[in-house]
């Protein structure tokens, strides 16, 4: 328990980059850009497809992640202006570098399926699948590189979102307990503990299928989408935050319009998922 916050950021920073490798196989794969754009504005009547663009809305703008990135920075003790500007060109970039591994996950994984018209249901199917176009000792290093560092990022993650939001709520310990000894935030590392175990009695008690509540917890999160942006966009625009860091003019009425279409869009497909279960 001697790690800090840096050094777990950076740890997670270093499994997140392994994710990079979907690119990589999506160039590998030589994809018809023309076909890849054609396919994006396609929308299939299907209860399971409108289920996944309700998930999708959810796991790139998750609520929990918000949160997250506010106990974060709380955490890293950001307070200049240039720490502040700093911290918005890396949420820009890592908002850019998510979405393309997520665009080289679905080209990868279309690419290798294609006119097989087959599901993929595990990593050893996922590395069958792949192994023609690239090898198969290739295909392994890279499936578990990018299987493998998603799953310890996102655990990072998850955890500490958890974790933070319930010290929080109950007024226990800080922001900066990864910085402090468990003697010193004994709450802190006990919600995390119990929160980890918890998880690993779930998952290793098979009774879980990690695939359906991976996609309804997705769609509870696009639920969720309009209340936490409302809010985050009010506090954003209120006189609790010094004007020059204020919403304001276009950029204001700008991010209105994209909020609204956006938890629109997420609340209609995440309703009608839930609903039709």
């Amino acid at each position: 328990f001697s790690c800090s916050y840096r050094q777990v950021e950076t740890i997670g920073i270093a499994f997140g980059c392994c994710e990079f490798v979907l690119i990589l196989t999506m160039v590998l794969y030589h994809p018809d850009p023309f076909t890849v754009f054609r396919g994006t504005f396609v929308f299939h009547n299907d209860i399971e497809y409108v289920k996944l663009i309700a998930a999708n809305i959810g796991s790139v703008v998750m609520p929990w992640m918000i949160y997250f990135q506010q106990s974060a920075i709380v955490a890293r003790r950001l307070r200049t202006e240039r720490a502040l500007r700093e911290e918005r060109c890396h949420t820009l970039f890592g908002s850019v570098m998510t979405q393309l591994v997520m665009i080289g996950a679905l080209v990868t994984l279309a690419a290798a399926t294609a006119g097989a018209a087959k599901n993929l249901e595990s990593v050893e199917q996922v590395v069958n699948a792949m192994a023609p176009a690239i090898g198969k000792v290739p295909a392994k290093v890279l499936v578990s590189m990018g299987f493998f560092g998603g799953s310890l990022c996102a655990a990072f993650v998850v955890s500490l979102a958890a974790v933070w939001a319930i010290c929080e709520a109950a007024g226990l310990d800080g922001h900066c307990s990864l910085d402090s000894s468990p003697r010193q935030a004994p709450h802190f590392y006990g919600c995390f503990l119990s929160l980890t175990v918890v998880g690993l009695i779930a998952i290793l008690g098979g009774t879980v299928n990690i695939v359906k509540l991976s996609v309804v917890v997705e769609m509870v999160g696009a639920l969720l989408l309009p209340v936490t942006v409302g809010f985050l966009f009010l506090l954003a625009s209120s006189d609790a935050l010094p004007s020059h860091a204020r919403l304001r003019g276009a950029y204001k009425y700008t991010l209105a319009a994209v909020f609204s279409v956006v938890c629109a869009v997420s609340l209609l497909t995440s309703a009608f998922g839930l609903w039709t279960g």
